[in-house]
């Protein structure tokens, strides 16, 4: 069955506030002593109730999590079923003009290639999670070594793939290349080779960068508030995907031995704004090792930018 999540912190939220507008409404337009039972507390309570009914009206507008969530799984649904029955009239709606599909191998795909030769997508048939984010969702499909992502984005009242990406994890996970601490983060730290186009593209980069700093310098706490909750870090050369806490000790147990992660250099990389969320699929290389696709997500959340994921695979 799929895994629905409900309203996101903000709805809930305004939701919240609106119950509570309502209680300070009803409570001054509560009953009182007979004498003051007049016009004006008629008025008062009129008002009230117009008032009350028109933030219940808005209340009903607001868009529910479960709801949207449902749309994208419905989506998702029709476009497993048209890879799945080789249906591209069924399928070219629901990909984005932008979309993007990137192989377990690490060949990645336009809109315009995946029409014209329809690949094999995996875990079809597995159990999903969903997310919504805004105009943004992110459905998870993950069935033991295999992961899969699927970003959706919101066009008007439709739901449409913009990205799809496969990891295939390793049977043992590889070690990370370290460095004694010799090693100064130029690339991605400091300076990369690409311009983001928005504002809210340039602050995701700038909290990425100071991921990547926090990393390679072993700050723990630097690193902490840049990462949503939720994050999770899926790599082709580790065994299982890693959660926060777990990246979280990875970095204090760097410190304690001395050593320092060496962040991947950036070769390459496209952006995408969704108003309350940015995506980035790059291409990476650390030194002496193949080059990988790493797509990651961020949340505007509290006036700063927190990374959802990072998905990576190893272009073979």
């Amino acid at each position: 069955m799929d895994h629905v999540y409900q309203l996101s912190d903000d709805d809930a939220g305004r939701s919240g506030k609106i119950l509570k507008i309502l209680f300070f409404l009803f409570q001054d337009a509560a009953p009182c002593q007979e004498s003051r039972m007049n016009f004006h507390l008629r008025s008062n309570r009129s008002g009230a109730r117009l008032l009350a009914i028109f933030l219940l009206g808005f209340a009903g507008s607001l868009p529910l999590r479960a709801d949207e969530t449902q749309a994208v799984l419905q989506s998702d649904h029709a476009l497993l079923l048209a890879f799945k029955n080789s249906d591209k009239p069924a399928l070219a709606p629901l990909l984005d003009s932008s979309a993007t599909l990137i192989s377990s191998k690490g060949v990645r795909l336009t809109r315009e290639q995946v029409l014209d030769d329809l690949p094999a997508v995996a875990n079809s048939d597995v159990e999903t999670e969903a997310r919504v984010y805004g105009e943004s969702a992110i459905v998870r499909a993950n069935h033991e070594r295999m992961n899969v992502l699927r970003v959706w984005v919101r066009r008007g009242t439709a739901w449409r793939l913009i990205h799809y990406q496969e990891v295939l994890q390793v049977l043992k996970s590889e070690p990370s290349p370290a460095d004694p601490g010799t090693v100064d983060c130029e690339n991605p730290c400091k300076t990369i080779p690409f311009h983001p186009e928005t504002q809210y593209e340039r602050e995701a980069i700038a909290s990425w960068q100071g991921v990547m700093k926090a990393m390679a310098e072993n700050d723990a706490d630097a690193y902490a508030p840049l990462i949503a909750d939720e994050f999770t870090a899926t790599d082709t050369h580790h065994d299982h995907p890693h959660a926060k806490p777990e990246r979280i000790a990875q970095i204090r147990k760097q410190k304690l031995a001395g050593t320092r992660s060496v962040p991947p250099a950036l070769l390459s990389a496209q952006m995408f704004d969704f108003g309350g969320t940015v995506m980035m699929i790059a291409r990476e290389q650390r030194q002496n090792a193949k080059a990988f696709w790493n797509t990651r997500m961020w949340v505007r959340r509290d006036g700063r930018w927190q990374m959802l994921f990072s998905f990576n695979t190893r272009i073979e």
